[in-house]
């Protein structure tokens, strides 16, 4: 139970600071490096052909190719991000790293809704949640995972006095 307890300290933290972050980093402006651009203006859409690089504030979001619409008012306005894989990395403010990468990112705007789809994963500090689809609410800060037949959900946590690299066994000569 103790265990849980502290898990779920664990996720409602990272994602407090997830969306901390992220309202910083909408109120910046958001620039996109590509190598091609099409804009079908009619349909209000845009492709960005790769490698794409977008950057807003502390976001950074780097794909094959990004769409991106912006239909009526009434409409949810949706980038879809593609890659083998995408990859979208936050750096919050006390200097961690928040990674998500799967082989479709989608974010609705509206919503603020983040899908990563296909070998999903997500890192922020020590820990990792991989699946085939994640989807991360940041307006509730909700986080879920839905597994596959391939893959099923799996969380690492890892505590934070885990050395960085594992310690080789020692052999019989160096026990005491």
């Amino acid at each position: 139970m103790r265990a849980n307890n502290i898990l779920l300290a664990i996720v409602l933290s990272a994602s407090s600071l997830m969306a901390t972050a992220a309202d910083i980093n909408l109120q910046q402006e958001v620039k996109i490096k590509s190598a091609t651009q099409f804009a079908d203006l009619k349909n209000k859409r845009v492709v960005y052909g790769g490698p794409v690089l977008v950057t807003q504030g502390l976001l950074t979001l780097k794909a094959d190719e990004l769409s991106a619409t912006s239909p009526e008012k009434d409409q949810d306005r949706v980038l879809i991000a593609t890659g083998k894989p995408a990859t979208f990395t936050q750096k919050q403010e006390d200097g961690t790293l928040t990674t998500a990468r799967a082989n479709e990112i989608q974010f609705n705007i509206n919503q603020r809704v983040l899908t990563l789809i296909g070998m999903a994963k997500v890192e922020q500090g020590s820990s990792m949640s991989s699946a085939d689809k994640i989807i991360y609410d940041l307006n509730k800060q909700q986080l879920q995972a839905i597994g596959s037949d391939q893959e099923q959900v799996t969380t690492v946590i890892r505590p934070d006095n885990l050395p960085k690299e594992p310690t080789p066994p020692k052999t019989e000569q160096e026990q005491p």
